[in-house]
């Protein structure tokens, strides 16, 4: 498969550096010689430094062999006009462009084609439906969801002085009446999937998958109770902090009416009390005006006033998504030391969502981690049905459906060559959700969970026939 990415930001940065773990050809295209130079360094791919909406430097890039073409850069108007041109300029190439305008994303999401781009994304978006998800479940870990079963997975830490500290998994299995699968744990920064002879130690985060009745249970042994969300401050309501604040407020307002079909997906129709928090005078009187049975305070969060008056005392969730993502983390910690009860911060990179958890904010959502799964789920095709990263480590973990002919139809699991470190973890077959075992047969049309490195999916698509 043939890519060219253009913009070598961090989205397109890591974008590309996935798909070469795939073995995919990665051409990119970054205008600004130093990072060119330097991406070209550390990424065993073609590097153009030029501009994207050239012709010629298109050609140059392979374009009459390209399979995608993924407009990354920070300028709408550049990624639409390059995604144009590629379009009109090859006869088979699909075209991704990253759009922040949301009247241009709602032109893609009603019409078939705009200006020759086969998918337009929004990270404000995509960003907003992960809160969605979180608070609809209580924002009691960064939660994903699996297509075909009444299944998630949450991360949660194992707090001190807990009863899990010095148990194997195995034990903990016996204790905890409910079904559910650790399928990695990170540890001192390290991930690594667990056997049932692991033990468990203080402030090892925990990937839990259990169907959601069974997290009642396991909560409790975490000293994490679930709770009901109804009071919400966001600090800091720009585009993101608006489109969370439309499906808190029922799909009130402007943009909401566009996009209520999109969020009804991720959350109930549910009003939340809505109290919003920007230093930005201008934007105050927006919000007003848009969310009018909202309360809105126009104030710096950094002030040490706001907290004196205790604002924000008895709320159950604060949601930081100012521009700043260490404000938003020592927002999110503060909040939560005076009262608030649950939080969830935005942040940027992939290494502050690590600080976050450390940090014991509830939930994290990185934007340009959310914008590189959802290329990737654009890109990788066939029986494939999602894929879902874990952030910061080395696996993944992907859904996918047996083909009528696959060679693997009733095949016993221990019989199957998967790659090191790979663990099928689910497998649904009509309306039974089964915790597969080694003498497990797959049968035609199941639909299978497992957890891989990145770097075996190749050999995965392979053996599953999924491409």
């Amino acid at each position: 498969m043939n890519i060219i990415i253009l913009g070598a930001g961090k989205v397109g940065y890591h974008l590309a550096r996935q798909l070469i773990l795939e073995d995919k050809h990665v051409t990119i295209i970054e205008r600004d010689s130093h990072r060119a130079k330097q991406i070209s360094n550390q990424l065993d791919c073609i590097v153009i430094n030029d501009q994207g909406n050239n012709l010629e430097v298109l050609k140059q890039a392979g374009l009459d062999k390209a399979d995608y073409f993924i407009s990354v850069t920070e300028f709408d108007e550049l990624n639409m006009i390059a995604c144009g041109l590629a379009s009109s300029n090859s006869d088979h190439i699909f075209t991704i462009a990253r759009v922040r305008n949301i009247d241009y994303s709602s032109s893609i999401m009603s019409s078939r084609s705009l200006m020759g781009i086969n998918q337009i994304i929004n990270p404000e978006i995509e960003a907003a439906k992960e809160i969605a998800k979180s608070v609809e479940h209580g924002a009691m870990s960064n939660i994903l969801q699996f297509n075909n079963a009444d299944l998630q997975m949450l991360n949660l830490p194992v707090p001190r002085n807990s009863s899990l500290i010095g148990k194997t998994l195995l034990q903990i299995n016996q204790e905890i009446d409910a079904t559910f699968l650790v399928p990695v744990l990170m540890r001192d920064g390290d991930y690594l999937i667990p056997d049932g002879k692991t033990l468990f130690e203080e402030n090892d985060l925990v990937y839990i998958i259990a169907a959601e009745k069974g997290f009642e249970t396991i909560f409790q042994f975490f000293d994490k109770p679930k709770i009901a969300i109804n009071k919400v401050a966001i600090v800091g309501c720009g585009h993101l902090g608006c489109y969370v604040a439309d499906f808190l407020d029922s799909f009130s307002g402007e943009v909401s009416g566009r996009l209520s079909k999109l969020f009804s997906r991720f959350i109930k129709n549910t009003s939340k009390k809505l109290h919003l928090i920007d230093s930005d005078y201008e934007q105050c009187k927006y919000l007003s005006d848009r969310f009018p049975q909202a309360q809105v305070t126009h104030a710096d969060i950094t002030n040490e006033e706001i907290w004196e008056e205790e604002i924000l005392k008895d709320y159950d969730l604060v949601v930081t998504s100012t521009g700043n993502q260490e404000l938003n983390l020592i927002t999110s910690m503060y909040a939560k030391k005076v009262g608030v009860r649950r939080s969830i911060s935005l942040v940027q990179t992939r290494a502050y969502k690590h600080i976050a958890e450390s940090l014991g904010i509830d939930v994290s959502i990185s934007i340009n981690n959310v914008l590189v799964s959802t290329i990737l789920k654009v890109i990788r095709k066939g029986n494939i049905k999602s894929i879902h990263n874990i952030s910061g480590s080395p696996f993944e973990i992907i859904e996918f459906e047996l083909s009528q002919t696959s060679s693997l139809s009733y095949q016993q699991i221990k019989s199957i060559r998967l790659p090191k470190e790979t663990l099928i973890i689910h497998v649904s077959r009509g309306d039974l959700n089964i915790i597969p075992h080694g003498a497990l047969a797959l049968e035609p049309n199941d639909h299978v969970v497992l957890i891989t490195r990145k770097d075996a999916i190749k050999r995965l698509e392979s053996i599953f026939e999924v491409i």
